[in-house]
């Protein structure tokens, strides 16, 4: 019979030995861990040090120069105008203008232990990594003194390497500066969105107040940014075709490329932030209930940090202008334009904002760019959008040189692109009282010097052609004052002027010209020494704006302005001072000022020019409030290429210019007719309710009575004149007033008739006393291919009256004989010859004396 097995009893000598070798197996892993965990803390250990080592100490100190802080362009009341930056906006403010719900949000969301640890949060740290390991995610655990540390200091790469340094850093930041001044330099250095680096550039940018105005609310949604500022900003910025309107909630659509909308992709990240203030003890159930009530929509403000109305234009030349100041002063271009661009600065500009409103405006009616001649707007489009033909004008206050408004074109597509205020175009007519008749009253010449305005021949390559003629071609007003040129714009008396100016030689003219262009700030002047063609490359047409390089409109109003600032040059500028964020003086700009002519000139130029305007080519700039004179000159280029008005008031001066950017097409007929009324739309509203005033008169004026056909006293014929009298009341420089008589207007007998000189032989019931104009130099009209001035009939006959020839061939008297002799009662005898030989009018008068 079998017997059962018996479970077999544990060796106890073999379950010892099990034992003690797991145990060893545990201790020896221990033992390896141990060993390899001591290697590996080693080896970190000398990593990091490493690290340390070859990282660069900081000084907190200085912590602010390492800030790009936008600089910004003020008007002259000290309003924001524009900001300049490099890579977004940031305006540094002081801790003590930061509201403490704004601190709290940051710190609740970012690092909540930040007032108790020392720079490194080592609980969070381990928090965040055990959550890592856990789930996978990767959940950050810097403090804001590393993330401070990074923004200054460091990039932005994902390595140990820049994580160990920023950690470095966050404890230096912790020895050196104070709790608030972290924060401080934190809250100013923060990228938040939308171009906005610090608090003050997202309080503005978002909603357009002040960052000590912001609510609880409005702080939560600016805190929770920083984490994903895309995904966390209220707003969102779209191009134009991206916009659904069904769709999308439009906040701000001025722009004409791009659309600010509404996202509320913000709303889970500010509730996190203000849970987590409201869990920290920063804010109580009823803040955060309102805060979360907050219609958010309604107080969203988007802020491009531009004004409203605000001209680009304006605010490139600023720039261009602090650039070249700081360079003025030992900078080099790169350091000038890195300190506009980062460094802080508030610019103080010219601008008045007025007026810069009312010129964008009436640049942006279309109907202010009229045909004269049909009424229709001149308005193109091309397909790159540029809008033509184009314009610019200049607004200055000519007695400082500052300038109050610029616009350099018309349309949106052109800004930032092509500023014609400041580049050159050529002038016309409207350069003559620079180029000739400053110079010519300033060296002598008077209101009242007499022009003949005839055919001339000044074209030296064409020396038969009539050249210069004026707008009319075929007409020539002849004998007129240098007052009347003015007035007519006549392109003869300009040029005729100048060659008397240079006491007919040519050279001596271009070089009386130039000089005084020169010193009106016409940059574009070339000295014939400095010009590979020599002299040719002025000629009379010079006079006539047909310059080699042009002018700019912003020259041509300080040019102008100097005959409005009685004589004084003031040279243009777009700002008075320059600071740093604190106030401080970095720069000062004054304008430079120089007498060009004197008082008594500039005032007579001035006097004319009121005259061109009232009666001459510029009555349509003539303003709305009459107690205030304008002074200006219409100028168009050959082919109508250019169209100008400039022209002052005792308040400000103007340039406008009208044109096609690539001279490839001409303008309507009647170029001042085109500039002068944008120049008045513009100027009306600018002195709209203005004071009267009128320009100062310097004294050491006289008025005198002259004729204005020889530019002398009047003689007893002036007033005869049989297209009335020619007696004008005419203002002089006192010393320069005529002394002499009227030589030109005579007293002549003719035969009337054939308007012919008598002479003794003419019958005295044909002969008329009449007064007439004798030329000092006399005009021949079969030498100039039959062309006669206006005045030519008043001239005084050159033909005397021929019996002979003008009487038909039949003598016109007789005596007794038969041989054409004239006897004592003058008539013909031998034609009624009778017995007493007596004439046949005898016995007429004979019958009637008896009866």
């Amino acid at each position: 019979m079998s017997q059962k097995k018996q479970p077999e009893k544990p060796n106890k000598s073999r379950k010892k030995t099990k034992s003690s070798t797991r145990k060893k197996i545990i201790l020896s892993i221990i033992i390896t861990l141990l060993v390899i965990g001591f290697i590996t803390a080693g080896a970190v250990v000398g990593i990091v040090a490493g690290i340390i080592k070859d990282t660069e100490p900081i000084d907190a100190s200085n912590i602010y120069d390492l800030l790009d802080e936008s600089s910004f362009i003020l008007d002259a009341e000290g309003q924001v105008l524009e900001k300049v930056q490099a890579n977004g906006y940031r305006d540094i403010v002081e801790y003590n203008q930061i509201p403490q719900h704004l601190i709290d949000a940051f710190i609740a969301i970012e690092d909540e232990r930040f007032w108790t640890h020392n720079g490194l949060d080592f609980r969070r740290i381990f928090g965040a990594a055990w959550t890592n390991i856990r789930t996978g995610s990767r959940q950050g655990a810097s403090t804001i003194n590393q993330q401070l540390a990074k923004n200054l200091y460091l990039t932005h790469e994902q390595t140990y390497t820049r994580k160990i340094q920023d950690m470095y850093y966050a404890i230096q930041l912790e020895e050196q500066l104070s709790k608030q001044q972290i924060l401080e330099a934190y809250l100013n250095t923060i990228y938040l969105g939308s171009g906005a680096n610090g608090v003050q550039a997202a309080a503005q940018i978002y909603f357009s107040k002040d960052v000590s105005e912001l609510t609880i609310a409005e702080s939560a949604i600016i805190a929770g940014i920083a984490r994903n500022p895309r995904r966390y900003s209220p707003i969102l910025s779209l191009e134009k075709d991206q916009v659904d309107e069904d769709k999308h909630y439009v906040l701000d659509d001025r722009d004409p490329l791009i659309t600010i909308i509404y996202q509320d992709s913000f709303q889970p990240r500010q509730r996190l932030v203000l849970n987590n203030m409201k869990r920290l003890g920063m804010i109580n159930e009823d803040e955060y209930q309102k805060a979360l009530d907050e219609d958010i929509k309604s107080n969203l403000k988007p802020n491009r940090m531009v004004a409203e109305e605000f001209s680009s234009y304006f605010g490139d030349l600023v720039k261009d202008d602090v650039i070249k100041a700081f360079m003025d002063n030992g900078y080099s271009r790169e350091e000038a334009s890195t300190l506009l661009s980062s460094g802080g600065l508030r610019i103080y500009s010219t601008m008045d904002s007025r007026i810069q409103k009312i010129l964008d405006e009436e640049y942006a009616k279309q109907e202010n760019f009229k045909n004269p001649r049909t009424g229709q707007n001149l308005l193109e489009v091309g397909e790159d959008g540029n809008v033509q033909p184009q314009s610019a004008m200049v607004i200055m206050d000519h007695t400082t040189g500052e300038i109050k408004g610029l616009i350099g074109g018309r349309g949106f597509t052109g800004r930032k692109i092509y500023n014609r205020a400041v580049n050159p175009r050529q002038p016309g007519s409207s350069i003559k009282p620079i180029a000739v008749y400053t110079p010519a009253i300033d060296n002598g010449f008077t209101a009242g010097t007499v022009i003949d305005d005839i055919p001339i021949y000044f074209n030296k390559q064409e020396p038969t052609r009539r050249w210069p003629t004026n707008v009319n071609s075929n007409q020539y007003r002849g004998l007129i004052t240098i007052r009347e040129a003015i007035r007519h714009s006549s392109n003869v008396g300009a040029a005729a002027t100048l060659r008397q100016l240079g006491n007919y030689n040519d050279n001596t003219a271009f070089n009386i010209m130039l000089d005084y262009m020169d010193k009106f700030g016409i940059s574009t002047v070339v000295r014939p020494e400095n010009s590979i063609r020599g002299n040719s490359d002025y000629t009379y047409s010079s006079a006539l704006g047909g310059m080699t390089k042009g002018v700019s409109p912003l020259e041509m109003t300080a040019a102008f302005g100097t005959l409005a600032n009685q004589g004084v040059y003031t040279k243009p500028i777009t700002f008075t001072k320059v600071t740093d964020r604190h106030g401080n003086l970095i720069l000062e700009k004054n304008s430079q000022k120089n007498r060009v002519v004197a008082p008594e000139t500039a005032y007579l130029m001035t006097d004319m020019l009121v005259t061109a305007v009232n009666s001459g080519t510029g009555t349509r700039a003539r303003l709305k409030n009459t107690q205030i004179p304008v002074a200006g000159k219409t100028g168009t280029t050959n082919e109508r290429l250019d169209a100008w008005f400039v022209g002052y008031t005792p308040y400000y001066t103007a340039a406008t210019w009208i044109g096609y950017d690539t001279n490839q097409k001409s303008l309507p007929d009647g170029g001042g007719a085109l500039a002068a009324p944008v120049w008045k739309s513009v100027m009306d509203r600018i002195h709209e309710g203005m004071s009267a005033k009128s320009f100062e008169n310097p004294g050491n004026l006289v008025r005198v009575n002259i004729c204005n056909v020889s530019g002398k006293l009047p003689n007893e014929y002036c007033s005869l004149d049989p297209r009335g009298s020619r007696v004008i009341s005419e203002l002089f420089i006192s010393g320069t007033q005529p002394t002499e008589s009227c030589d030109v207007h005579v007293l002549a007998d003719i035969h009337v008739p054939t308007g012919k000189l008598a002479t003794e032989h003419t019958p005295p019931w044909e002969i008329e006393s009449r007064v007439f104009i004798q030329r000092p130099v006399p005009y021949y009209p079969e030498e100039h291919s039959g062309y006669k001035p206006d005045d030519y009939i008043y001239e005084l006959p050159k033909e005397y009256y021929d019996p002979l020839k003008d009487g038909g061939g039949v003598p016109p008297f007789g005596d007794d004989s038969t041989d054409g002799s004239i006897d004592d009662d003058g008539w013909f005898d031998d034609l009624w010859p009778d017995d007493d030989d007596e004439d046949p009018i005898d016995d007429i008068i004979d019958s009637v004396d008896n009866n």
